[in-house]
């Protein structure tokens, strides 16, 4: 029997022919079928591979930029003078409260004597009584920082009464790293931000000699150019200017990706209309909503994807939506220009 056809050498001629037709014809519609699905499989795949990411893009600028380093610090008064009782007694008077100014030789507190209470005992006259007490005087002009007692309390000889600091010894103690302190010394003058936002400018005057064993700092006394009237221990920030560039290389905020621990960052660059591929980079300056990225070779000629690159791989394939228009940018540079962003 043949295999094929499945037709019997012996039987007939005609019968034979009919059947081998038949036969012919199921096995056209089974290549048929088979070529089909195949077609439509190679379809899918290609359709697959052509599925591509809609994204908006944008190119670097160039923009000048200023490298600065901020540290902590505090405001602390320098001279500092302490009111003492000079006599063993109750306080009767005060004339003073904390953050009020006072002058030299102004009158803050009145100390009646235990020798008094005797005396009242025995019915004298209260001029007597006067003539018993003692009063306290400021010694030097300055602003009252604390206050240790109130009426009626019993002191002895000696006793803290209050603190006065001297108005014009307010400094700022700004605390620098030990590894930056060659940075600071090289670059005395600085920017102070007051707690509501005021820039002062200020320099560096001295170094303390002690350092804070905790978190291994320096203190560095700061002295700015105009009077600033604060209490003690208000927190401040000083920054250092530690470089100026003319040509940073900038991007749309939007077009660095990073990691989960924001330890790398790259962003995504066009190599043609529809392909993009991962640029490492370092992040810098923020300004406004552009950033500076550093350690790259990138020009304003490249194009890098600013917005639709995020869980995009290397080589991803993208269909461009919308192109930025360029004047929207601080600056609008030639595009032959050489990125000078290389430096770590």
């Amino acid at each position: 029997m043949n295999i094929i056809t499945g037709i019997n050498s012996t039987k007939g001629k005609g019968k034979g022919k009919k059947e081998k037709g038949i036969t012919i014809l199921v096995a056209v519609a089974i290549m048929s079928i088979l070529f089909g699905a195949c077609v439509s499989k190679q379809s899918v795949q290609e359709n697959e591979v052509s599925a591509k990411t809609d994204v908006k893009i944008s190119s670097p600028i160039f923009n000048a930029a200023t490298h600065s380093l901020s540290f902590q610090a505090v405001t602390r008064y320098m001279q500092s003078n302490d009111i003492r009782s000079q006599i063993t007694g109750i306080i009767t008077t005060i004339n003073c409260s904390v953050a009020q100014n006072i002058h030299s030789n102004q009158a803050l507190f009145t100390v009646q004597p235990q020798e008094a209470a005797a005396l009242k005992k025995s019915k004298f006259s209260n001029q007597i009584l006067t003539g018993y007490s003692d009063t306290v005087y400021a010694r030097v002009s300055g602003q009252i920082s604390k206050l240790n007692v109130q009426v009626g309390d019993f002191v002895q000889i000696g006793d803290v009464l209050a603190s006065c600091v001297r108005a014009n010894s307010m400094r700022i103690i700004a605390f620098i790293p030990v590894e930056q302190i060659g940075i600071i010394e090289k670059t005395k003058n600085c920017t102070v931000t007051l707690p509501d936002g005021t820039l002062v400018k200020g320099r560096v005057s001295e170094k303390l000699s002690s350092a804070e064993v905790q978190d291994q700092t320096q203190s560095y006394i700061i002295e700015p150019e105009k009077s600033i009237s604060l209490a003690e221990n208000i927190n401040l920030t000083v920054q250092f200017t530690t470089e100026q560039i003319q040509d940073a290389l900038f991007v749309p905020e939007s077009a660095v990706m990073g990691n989960e621990e924001q330890t790398n960052f790259w962003l995504m660059k066009l190599i043609n209309d529809s392909m993009c591929i991962k640029v490492p980079v370092e992040k810098g300056l923020k300004k406004d909503s552009l950033i500076e990225v550093i350690g790259t070779k990138l020009t304003t000629a490249d194009r890098i994807i600013s917005e639709g690159a995020y869980g995009l791989a290397d080589s991803a394939r993208v269909q461009i939506i919308h192109m930025k228009n360029e004047s929207q940018s601080p600056t609008n540079p030639p595009a032959n220009r050489k990125s000078t962003s290389s430096r770590h």
